[in-house]
């Protein structure tokens, strides 16, 4: 029988494919929506191959003139051109940033992004999360606490997935089921990479609403408030979020007897205020045009090189130490044997990715994961 990924190992072993190449058939075969099919089609086809081969072609140029030096050393000659040769480590550098910062994106288009609908009980999030998926996914109830435990569910909006997960609602638990509930509710906000907020716009005043995106908020996290039940109170404005002392404020989004208090110093940082009618279907639309743009940064280009793979980043990371290194040596005046060592290093890390080197540890980990055959 076939053993895992046994044909796509032949194809590499032959030279039909590097590894890169190699890697993107599992991605391709794993992948579950239209972007992260497209990604791992242009690296099947040797988009990220090419970028990879033609950084290693330039360094080895210019390392092979600076090994060249070595073996000329009593004679003090100079083959490479340090000026060039640094103004080449520069250009190479900045490319390799600018993938390791795709790759955030990368991420996103392989494995989708964690979105978690969270909120007090009665909000509406079940009912959100049916009107997103459009279909009865949630028991939407009017009694409080109604999701107990967490339900997760894809979105796939414009060809990206959103993993969707519909919380328990955040409250002091009424008894041992709805406390395991709220943990996992705070768990799974933890670990999610947007948090949609979603609070009654007929219920709850300004100081709860505070509170609770204080308690939810941390650096890094995209947030989006969701003001709710707008069918309920049509005349409801978002701006009194960022400005509650604005004139013609309802009286009871204060409190009873209380002042309009202070909204959180980040809440001009969020990645969206939206008022919607989850029950009307009002401003749906709307939301997942947020949801894309805090997940994805705005518009999909999936016509450059986007890297998805952990294994491509940490080589990627580790060779633009080297090539840091060589910068530093340059600037130092160091000899040219230390500079020809960082050069080899940056080309073994690029090396790595497209298995020009010897990589037989590597083969084993990855051609394992694959499917008998394939």
């Amino acid at each position: 029988m076939a053993t895992p990924g046994e044909f796509t190992l032949r194809a590499y072993l032959n030279g039909r494919m590097d590894l890169s190449q190699a890697e993107a058939v599992a991605d391709l075969i794993a992948s579950e929506s239209e972007a992260a099919h497209t990604v791992a089609l242009q690296q099947l086809r040797g988009g990220f191959k090419n970028e990879i081969q033609r950084l290693r072609e330039e360094l080895i140029h210019f390392a092979s003139l600076v090994e060249l030096e070595l073996d000329f050393s009593e004679e003090d000659v100079e083959f490479a051109d340090r000026g060039q040769l640094k103004a080449l480590v520069l250009k190479i550098h900045g490319f390799i940033q600018a993938l390791l910062q795709s790759f955030a994106l990368g991420n996103v288009i392989r494995t989708g992004v964690s979105t978690v609908i969270a909120g007090r009980p009665n909000a509406g999030k079940s009912t959100l999360l049916n009107v997103l998926l459009n279909e009865e996914r949630a028991i939407v109830s009017d009694i409080a606490g109604t999701t107990r435990d967490t339900i997760e569910e894809i979105l796939n909006i414009k060809g990206v997935q959103f993993r969707l997960v519909d919380t328990a609602g955040i409250r002091e638990a009424q008894d041992q089921i709805e406390a395991i509930g709220v943990a996992r509710t705070m768990e799974k906000i933890g670990q999610a990479s947007i948090v949609v907020y979603l609070w009654d716009v007929t219920g709850m005043t300004l100081s709860e609403v505070y509170a609770d995106v204080q308690a939810l908020y941390r650096p890094g996290l995209k947030m989006i408030v969701v003001c709710n039940k707008m069918d309920r109170n049509p005349y409801f404005d978002t701006d009194w979020l960022l400005a509650p002392g604005s004139e013609g404020i309802f009286p009871y989004l204060k409190g009873e007897g209380e002042a309009i208090p202070e909204p959180p110093a980040f809440m001009h940082e969020l990645a969206g205020i939206i008022a919607l009618s989850a029950k009307n279907e009002q401003n749906i639309e709307y939301l997942k045009e947020k949801l894309f743009e805090a997940g994805t940064g705005g518009a999909l280009n999936l016509e450059s090189t986007v890297v998805t793979n952990a294994r491509h980043f940490e080589a990627l990371q580790k060779a633009g130490e080297a090539l840091q290194d060589v910068l530093t040596g340059l600037d130092t005046g160091i000899t040219g044997d230390f500079i020809a060592q960082d050069i080899r290093r940056s080309l073994a890390y690029l090396g790595e990715i497209t298995g020009e080197i010897g990589v037989e540890d590597l083969l084993a980990n990855i051609f394992g994961k694959f499917c008998i055959g394939k």
